[in-house]
Order: structure tokens, then sequence, then C-alpha cells
């Protein structure tokens, strides 16, 4: 403790001043924030900043099962990262932020991730952008239809096998979410008034969480098999019925520009919590060393091979954990943030660049 700030884990009874801040923070309406305080806080794993009894400063860190190049991961998605804003420009986001990291690792958790509305903002704790997310934005009248489909939560759980194939199974850096986090995701929909529209022809070929609002509908999940985005989007836009429309797609959907403006945007960031354990999950073959620095967890720091042992020995290059981290996972090779890798040996250096090719990544979660 230091001038009446206390830095520590979170406790059961903290929740009220969880919830207090959110509400400052984010804005979001009670119904909302019941439900998440209700199902979605996990005080051990979250840290606080405390002064005088008061809560200031926040994060909140919700255990998932992370994949990355195909491999599940222990790790762990922030969420409500946060400030009072009359207590901002003080230190204190740094401060939560080591010890959140350090606590994940403590843990067992090999990495954190998460969608901030500001991805730089975390680019001095060692998060750097993982996954792009594509969105279609538009206005477009179409025939009035009233065959919409739409699903009960009672049968919510037949759409869990297409999450689980089109993106649990499909993206580096998505949440293999179990059908009971698929299920608790949907009811985090609803307690804001989301409802659940599919695609069906012989089958359910794709499932989308909506909000029709009075002038939009905003889609923050819309999943389907190969070759059916087309169609759950003609779907969403006859629901909208004119109004201004927002749909969130993984990057590598390919749809016609007659639905509206597509935007690829970074939406993900990813930060290391143990390099060690994530390059022994992974298995990659790389005879060659790599030297990792880390600002915040001081076990990162060190070179590694790549079973994940820590040795004395030549490393081929040097880079920051969070940097390698976006290698690992996929999003960009070497070569795209050579500017920040310091080369020792290029045959080392080239093998890797070979060794960790770009995969599709994609990030679907908020919290």
């Amino acid at each position: 403790m230091e001038n009446d700030v206390c830095v520590r884990v979170a406790k059961e009874n903290d929740v009220e001043g969880f919830y207090g801040l959110w509400k400052i923070c984010f804005g979001d309406s009670d119904n909302f924030c019941n439900w998440l305080f209700q199902n979605r806080f996990f005080p051990h794993y979250s840290v606080c900043l405390e002064k005088n009894g008061e809560i200031f400063s926040a994060m909140q860190a919700v255990p998932y099962t992370i994949s990355v190049r195909g491999k599940d991961l222990p790790g762990a998605m922030l969420c409500g990262v946060s400030t009072h804003p009359d207590q901002r420009k003080k230190g204190y986001m740094r401060k939560i932020f080591t010890m959140e990291m350090n606590l994940l690792r403590e843990k067992g958790k090999l990495l954190a991730v998460h969608t901030p509305a500001v991805l730089e903002s975390y680019f001095a704790y060692g998060h750097f952008p993982v996954a792009d997310a594509l969105y279609m934005k538009g206005r477009r009248k179409v025939d009035k239809r009233d065959d919409f489909l739409f699903f009960e939560k009672s049968s919510w759980e037949e759409l869990y096998p297409l999450y689980e194939m089109n993106i649990g199974q499909r993206y580096s850096g998505a949440v293999r979410r179990t059908k009971a986090e698929f299920l608790r995701k949907g009811e985090d929909y609803a307690s804001d008034g989301g409802k659940c529209i599919v695609l069906k022809d012989d089958k359910i070929q794709g499932y989308a969480f909506v909000y029709l609002l009075e002038d939009e509908l905003i889609c923050p999940e819309a999943v389907a098999n190969d070759g059916y985005y087309g169609g759950l989007l003609d779907e969403l836009f006859a629901l909208a019925n004119g109004r201004e429309i927002s749909v969130k797609l993984p990057p590598d959907v390919e749809v016609p520009f007659e639905f509206g403006e597509r935007i690829l945007r970074q939406k993900g960031v990813a930060g290391v919590c143990n390099i060690g354990e994530i390059l022994k999950k992974l298995e990659i073959s790389c005879p060659y060393k790599i030297e990792c620095y880390d600002p915040i967890v001081p076990e990162n720091n060190g070179i590694f091979s790549f079973d994940g042992t820590t040795v004395d020995a030549q490393p081929a290059i040097k880079i920051e954990a969070g940097y390698f981290l976006g290698v690992l996972m996929g999003y960009v090779s070497l070569d795209d943030v050579s500017q920040f890798v310091t080369i020792y040996n290029k045959d080392g250096y080239d093998f890797m660049n070979q060794a960790l090719p770009k995969c599709k990544c994609y990030i679907i979660d908020e919290y």
C-alpha cells in the first residue's frame, strides 16, 4: 500500500464496487449489468485498485480455452478494463495490468485476449493486434417479409455445432466455447434485448444474434456454413426493413458489395502470460533459439528453445514477447514485424519465418 492505494485480487464482496465502476465507465443498461455480474464476475481472476476503501480502477478476466494454430491453450479474456474518470492519468492502469497478467500466469493461463475499443491503449503493456473483423454496414430497402425464423432459448443448443465448426475450430485466437459457454453467451445477448434469427433449408445453415432498435439493426455475432453468409445477410437486411445495419463477420468472409460498405478493422489484441508454455503447447519444430523481453511479466524475459525451456545459448533473434505472440498466433509473419526484431542469425530468422506462416485469425467474443 502506498499513499492509501492498494492493488489486489478481487473478492466476492467487491461485486458492488466493480458494478458501480462499470456503470460509470461504460454506461450499459441495468438489465445487462445485472446479468453480467451474476454470471460473468470471476473475482479470483480479476484485480482492482482501491483507494481509501473505494475501487477506482479494475480489470476482469474470464477463463477460457483459446485456439492457437489448432491447439487448445488455457487462457483468459479480459474485460471491464476501467478507471474512474476522476482518477485517470495517475498510472493506475499499469499497476492493475501488471498484477492481472501475473495473476493469470500464477493460475496457469498462457495468454490473454480481448477486443478493446482503442487497441493502441494496450501496446505499452505488450498487448498487440492479433485479429481483424469485417463489418458490413449499410441501409437497403428490401421487400417486406414475415417468414423469419427466430430461435427461442430452448433451441439454442442446436446452434452450437455451427459455432464450434465455423469459429472455434477455424480461427486462431477464437474462444473454444463449451456448449455451456455458448448458451451463456446467448443469455448475455438476451439480457439486453437480443434475439436470435436462423437461416435454414433442410438443416440450420447459419445464425445471428441481433438487436433490432428503432433506427438500426446491430449484429455482434453472425455465423454460417461456407456459402451461406450471403443468405444470412439477406435475412438480416430484410429484418432491418430499411434501418441502418451493422454486422460483425469473420475477416475472410466473401460477400457481395451490394450488401453495403465493407470495413475491415483490427479488432482484437493479445498478451503473453507464459511464453515458455505457449511454445511447448504449440509443438513447433525449430532448432533455433529466440530471446524474448516483456515489460509486464518478468518470467517471459530470457532465451527460449521452441520446446519452451530457457537456455544459455546464442539466440537467432530478439523480439518483444507480445509481438512474437502475434507471430505464433498467425496474425503476422516475422517479416511483418521485422522492424521490431533484432536478427543475430539470418538463417535462423528465415527458418522461423517459414515455420510460422500466417493463418486465419478472429476473435468473435467481447467478454
